[in-house]
């Protein structure tokens, strides 16, 4: 069935559905005033699990189908209607890369899943060769966002913030006295064309706990709103690409005692795709296909403890091993009768262990919340890469471009993190709030130079063993002003030691006349950050405000460093990682709700951030321009509806004049659900309304202004999406 085919039929249900009353059976609804008011839990911010209002930084906990489980199907419809938060997409192969925080990406935000982290982003040629989009949406509890940095409670990885995945839970698929029960979803998304099916299971007896979940999804590529479907580098419609993506996740929880509690969780990812590269066509190459493909493997062993309100009143204590790989093989045919092949791939294997242990004790009128635990991780980064050219004549070659292969782009090496925590909350009778944390970081890298290697850098001894280490302080302020009103106030240090290839990354492309030269003696990135706001919870109106600037000295980036041949390599211009001067990130993001009706609620958003190069006195191009978010929703007995306007303006300040500046746009989408018996509901919208044509700015950033190819960055135009749940 194609996407337009589906857009008619759904078109008519869904204006039915956002239009007309219910008919069905509305026992089993939830009013939603009722459910606007249940608060939603955060963990990650304080390490304590807490009413999300009630935490000092700006954190927000969504569900992982956001506010719409008709649209999300990805990590960047997750948090597009998230201010401050934004995911840059590569249209052409690669996909979602990783989340950035107040313009904040890569490896400097720390994106985990139950505490443990992702592998890492690994960037080439533009855009991610291996991202982080490894997490099943559809298997997570919630979605927590911490903004800013946040290295004081987990380290280095925190300097521009946290997105922390929680996994499915026994208690979010039974009621409370249930012993059996689950769910099945199916859905579709238009925007790639995709389809889902999805079942998740649980049981409970007195001591024993067990969850089961799998996710299948298979798509195409993102639509675009281009034009040109030529087979060629001028090509703007979308590549034709087949993908599907299996999730598995299996958790067995037993109860030892009365508080004590080990568990068991498996968590498996696999996306496989097939792709045409139509775009990368030319005189020089007259096709290339690929077939690429991302796994992620997760094994984690638990206990608990949950104790009295006061002394040890909760203890955690997790062992991990995780394994992720992505691996693209590629195919090229080219001029002459000539075939190349290219099998490379990205590999990180992590363990570790992390402690925690949570005390209350009083202290005359203070009450005492201590926190305090230790961190380990041991990482092993490998980028194997092979080449290979078949000539017309028949025979086999493995230098290919001036290239020596089988080679590596940086040598495999361990990193080891070590971490010891420790805060104190600590409540005043008045509700104040003061939250002070310690934390100490120890990391090393040990790079392990081979002959594969040494086929990229003719000169392994250039790379060497480094490590640092950084106590990092943070201190967080929460103060009841008035009936519903909480201030806050934090303060805060982070950094960020060079990655497993800032420092050790060697390439030479002789073809193209350019290399990448290691360097071991990059700094650790540092950052100082301070944000106050306010949050207001009242029964018709909620508002969060915050403002902040964030200051990072050290920034790791690729440098030209010299525009001449000088070490005979053959190539005229040479590029290192080095680090950068001073980055500040300044700005103010805002949420608000106010209901109208008992029935009819307007919610908003907005994000504004400026921000500067201070060491070049140019614009820093990470941030997105003024964005925000309208809506109007209405929830009446089983069913609902909401319309939403998305925009942004015009971005404007760039650090070059030679750079594309996106123009400001202005979507509408009108989505709707509706609880077509006690168990089973539907969710359902069309998107983009108008058919607007757009660009995101985390899409487009670096692109220049004099590209023919821009549309290629489009958003889709107007696309359906529906999603049906049954409960049992």
């Amino acid at each position: 069935m194609t996407g337009n085919t589906l857009l008619l039929r759904l078109t008519p249900l869904a204006t039915a559905l956002a239009l007309l009353p219910a008919q069905a059976d509305t026992s089993a609804a939830v009013d939603a005033a009722a459910a606007d008011a249940l608060p939603a839990v955060s963990i990650t911010a304080t390490r304590l699990a807490k009413d999300a209002d009630a935490v000092a930084p700006n954190v927000s906990v969504l569900a992982p189908e956001g506010e719409d489980a008709g649209r999300v199907h990805d990590i960047q419809s997750l948090f597009a209607d998230e201010p401050g938060v934004d995911v840059a997409r590569d249209p052409a192969r690669r996909g979602n890369a990783g989340v950035s925080i107040r313009g904040i990406d890569g490896n400097r935000v720390q994106m985990s899943i139950d505490g443990v982290n992702l592998p890492q982003v690994y960037m080439g040629g533009g855009a991610a060769i291996s991202g982080r989009d490894m997490v099943e949406l559809d298997s997570l509890s919630a979605v927590e966002v911490v903004k800013g940095p946040y290295s004081g409670l987990y380290g280095a990885d925190a300097l521009g913030g946290i997105v922390a995945y929680r996994s499915l839970n026994v208690a979010d698929l039974l009621d409370k006295d249930a012993s059996v029960g689950g769910r099945m979803r199916l859905g579709y998304y238009g925007v790639d064309d995709s389809y889902k099916a999805a079942a998740a299971a649980a049981l409970r007896s007195v001591d024993v706990s067990a969850l089961f979940s799998y996710t299948r999804r298979q798509g195409e590529n993102n639509e675009t709103q281009g034009k040109n479907d030529s087979a060629s580098s001028a090509r703007t419609t979308a590549n034709p690409l087949d993908w599907h993506s299996d999730a598995l996740l299996a958790k067995l929880n037993w109860q030892l005692a009365r508080g004590h509690s080990l568990g068991f969780t498996q968590d498996s990812f696999r996306r496989h795709s097939e792709g045409d590269y139509l775009s990368s066509r030319s005189a020089a190459v007259l096709a290339q296909t690929s077939t690429d493909t991302m796994k992620r493997d997760r094994s984690s062993l638990s206990y608990d403890y949950q104790g009295e309100a006061r002394g040890l009143s909760a203890a955690h204590v997790s062992v991990y091993r995780q394994y992720g790989e992505s691996r693209e093989d590629t195919l090229e045919s080219r001029a002459g009768n000539v075939r190349r092949t290219n099998n490379s791939g990205f590999e990180q294997t992590a363990w570790g262990i992390d402690t925690q242990l949570t005390q209350r004790f009083d202290q005359g009128s203070l009450l005492h919340t201590v926190v305090w635990g230790a961190d380990y991780d041991h990482t092993e980064s490998s980028r194997p890469r092979m080449r290979t050219q078949i000539n017309a004549n028949g025979s086999v070659s493995t230098v290919v471009a001036g290239e020596v292969f089988p080679q590596k782009t940086f040598p495999d090496n361990d990193s080891e993190k070590i971490g010891l925590f420790v805060q104190d909350e600590i409540a005043f009778a008045s509700g104040l709030l003061v939250t002070p944390s310690l934390r100490y970081d120890r990391y090393s890298l040990t790079p392990k130079p081979d002959a594969l290697y040494a086929n990229a850098n003719p000169n392994p001894a250039s790379v060497r063993k480094s490590s640092d280490s950084a106590v990092s302080p943070r201190l967080m302020f929460s103060l009841p002003l008035a009936q519903g009103w909480t201030g806050f106030a934090q303060f805060g240090t982070g950094f960020r030691t060079p990655n497993f290839d800032d420092g050790v990354l060697v390439f030479v492309n002789a073809a193209q006349g350019y290399e990448i030269r290691p360097n071991p003696d990059l700094k650790a990135e540092t950052s100082r950050s301070m944000e106050f706001g306010t949050r207001y919870q009242g029964e018709r109106f909620e508002l969060a405000a915050t403002a902040y600037q964030n200051r990072y000295k050290n920034f790791i980036a690729s440098t030209l460093v010299s525009a001449v041949d000088t070490n005979a390599n053959g190539v005229a211009t040479e590029f290192q990682a080095q680090n950068l001067g001073r980055i500040r990130i300044q700005g103010l993001e805002l949420k608000a709700a106010w209901r109208l009706l008992p029935q009819l609620k307007l919610r908003g958003a907005l994000a504004y951030a400026k921000a500067d190069d201070l060491e070049s006195d140019v614009p820093y191009d990470g941030v997105e321009p003024l964005n925000g978010l309208l809506a109007l929703d209405y929830a009446g007995q089983g069913w609902g509806s909401s319309l939403s306007l998305r925009g942004a303006r015009a971005k404007t300040r760039t650090s070059a004049a030679t750079l594309f500046q996106a123009p400001g746009y202005g979507v509408l989408d009108l989505s709707a659900s509706y609880q077509l018996t006690r168990q089973a509901s539907l969710q359902a919208g069309i998107y983009n309304l108008a058919d607007k044509k757009y660009w995101l700015w985390s899409d487009v950033k670096g692109q220049a202004a004099a590209s023919t190819v821009l549309d290629r960055y489009t958003q889709a135009g107007r696309t359906a999406a529906a999603n049906f749940e049954y409960r049992f």
